[in-house]
């Protein structure tokens, strides 16, 4: 990847009107790049950590438009599909592919913006939060770009905007302490205390996530909320909820929410050139969720479901 300046954040979504992750009514900031590779990840087009080719094979009429335009040659005809390097677009900044494009069938997934926009559109969005609401910068992960979000959170702090972070917490603790200062609330996941199994279904070892878990902690201020999605057959067990629980009373944290995976990404990993991870799936029952919740109970741990956070 090329090099970001500091006052230029790479995204891939920007939304508002949430109400599910942080305190009111929220402005959400969807920051490409992540340091695991999720199995069952909603936003695999957040995964590179750069703008890149989104292909609709159905909406392709091939006619090679794209593929003379690509100067990179990052673009083959294949049977009845067009094949994408894109580690070659990386470095890209004009998308000549997409603008040849006549049909739709490629678009770019993601964008560089500046702080400064960014900070336009927030005061934009800021009328409609209410006087709890705030932003929350997700993603892939947002630690992954430090610069631009240390300043960023710092700018919306001496605005007097509530702040807010969800992060896999794979990430080295330089990148993520210069925004401790400014931020309100974090959101950090625990996928699986074991770590070979972690390794299996998400591409990296937990033990840089378990060591961040512990430093956040004690140094972290603000309000820290751990979270599982419930994955059926990976973490739903209850030797591992228990062991996840004396993780918990062992850092002296006491609150985690609990989120059933989901299907709503699956047709995304088409326009990536990517499989998603199983073909039989079945989202975790109110019966497993509810029982999983009573053993966190029952460890002293308050223990939420799906979207029902006391913010």
């Amino acid at each position: 990847m090329g090099p970001v300046k500091l006052t230029e954040a790479i995204l891939f979504d920007i939304q508002g009107f949430s109400v599910h992750d942080g305190p009111g009514c929220r402005t959400l900031l969807f920051l490409k790049g992540c340091s695991l590779q999720c199995s069952w990840c909603s936003n695999p087009e957040g995964l590179l950590p750069f703008p890149e080719p989104l292909y609709n094979s159905s909406k392709c009429i091939f006619d090679n438009l794209c593929t003379g335009a690509c100067p990179r040659d990052a673009i083959t005809p294949g049977d009845q599909t067009l094949c994408f390097d894109r580690e070659k677009c990386h470095d890209c900044t004009t998308y000549e592919c997409s603008k040849a494009c006549c049909t739709g069938a490629l678009k770019i997934g993601g964008y560089r913006i500046s702080e400064e926009e960014l900070m336009r559109k927030i005061r934009r969005d800021r009328q409609y939060w209410g006087s709890n609401g705030g932003i929350t910068l997700t993603g892939g992960e947002p630690f992954l770009q430090p610069s631009v979000v240390s300043s960023f959170l710092k700018k919306c702090h001496l605005a007097f905007i509530h702040t807010a972070v969800e992060t896999c917490g794979n990430i080295s603790w330089k990148n993520i302490e210069p925004s401790l200062a400014y931020l309100d609330w974090i959101f950090f996941d625990l996928k699986q205390m074991d770590d070979v199994r972690h390794i299996a279904m998400t591409g990296a070892s937990n033990k840089l996530i378990l060591e961040n878990a512990r430093k956040l902690a004690t140094a972290f201020p603000g309000r820290l909320v751990f979270r599982m999605p419930v994955i059926p057959g990976f973490n739903d067990d209850g030797e591992h909820i228990v062991q996840l629980c004396a993780f918990l009373n062992s850092i002296k944290k006491d609150e985690i929410n609990i989120l059933p995976v989901h299907h709503l990404g699956r047709e995304k990993y088409n326009l990536i050139g990517r499989s998603y991870y199983t073909d039989n799936f079945t989202p975790p029952e109110k019966e497993s969720l509810a029982h999983i919740q009573s053993v966190f109970t029952s460890h002293g741990i308050r223990c939420y479901v799906g979207t029902d956070t006391p913010f």
